[in-house]
């Protein structure tokens, strides 16, 4: 007979709480981005991510130390997971060109299929460092690849960093405030390789080949090795 103190009941009774507190986390962090999305990051208090939650007021402390936690919790999982997929997907790529271009068409691509992420995008880009230093790196080394072999023609790789960042977070911007049902993701992806120097023919062609699909997140971890845990 199994008592109450076993370590088969230990063990359930912890799962059973682990459990609880992941989807009590998962509530918290949803809340905190859709909130975060709306008002953006100085608009959100702990008080209205706990009612979106619907979970007790106090019960926010259990997770996060003060706001500033939460969002971080919200860059992560909505921008630094993508980077790793995105990371995953064009790590085998050869041409500069083409992992520039295929990591522009999923970013601006996740935007138009996920409008509540591409706000959350828009609203953090303005306020929010950390979401720069989640994808500006990245961008600056799919540049800095472009130029070392001689594929991309940039005077200085900082600054197209930081076009390439504002005319990611214009044009969703752009595309959610209009009423256009097509996806730009092409043609944003066009023209941003025409500014590092792509002719123009070929960054139509680069563009329009499919678009390879992003890997799930434990499928980059595991093509990533230990860099992309964390």
């Amino acid at each position: 007979m199994t008592t109450a103190g076993s370590p088969l009941v230990g063990s359930s009774g912890r799962g059973r709480v682990g459990r609880r507190r992941a989807r009590n986390r998962e509530r918290l962090v949803s809340a905190a981005a859709e909130l975060m999305a709306e008002a953006g990051v100085e608009g959100v208090t702990v008080s209205a991510i706990t009612e979106r939650a619907d979970l007790g007021a106090g019960t926010f402390y259990n997770y996060f130390q003060s706001r500033d936690g939460i969002v971080d919790a919200v860059v992560a999982g909505a921008v630094e997971t993508l980077g790793q997929r995105l990371d995953a997907l064009t790590q085998g790529m050869a041409d500069a060109a083409e992992i520039y271009s295929s990591s522009l068409r999923h970013l601006m691509r996740t935007a138009v299929t996920d409008p509540l992420w591409g706000r959350l995008v828009v609203r953090l880009g303005i306020a929010h460092d950390q979401l720069i230093a989640t994808l500006g790196p990245r961008a600056r080394r799919d540049l800095l690849i472009g130029v070392d072999s001689g594929r991309f023609q940039v005077p200085d790789v900082d600054i197209a960093t930081a076009i390439t960042f504002g005319a990611l977070l214009s044009a969703i911007h752009a595309h959610l405030g209009s009423d256009q049902a097509s996806d730009p993701s092409g043609v944003f992806a066009e023209s941003l390789l025409r500014m590092v120097g792509i002719p123009a023919e070929e960054a139509t062609e680069i563009t329009q080949r499919p678009l390879p699909p992003l890997p799930s997140l434990e499928e980059a971890r595991v093509i990533l090795g230990g860099d992309a845990e964390g």
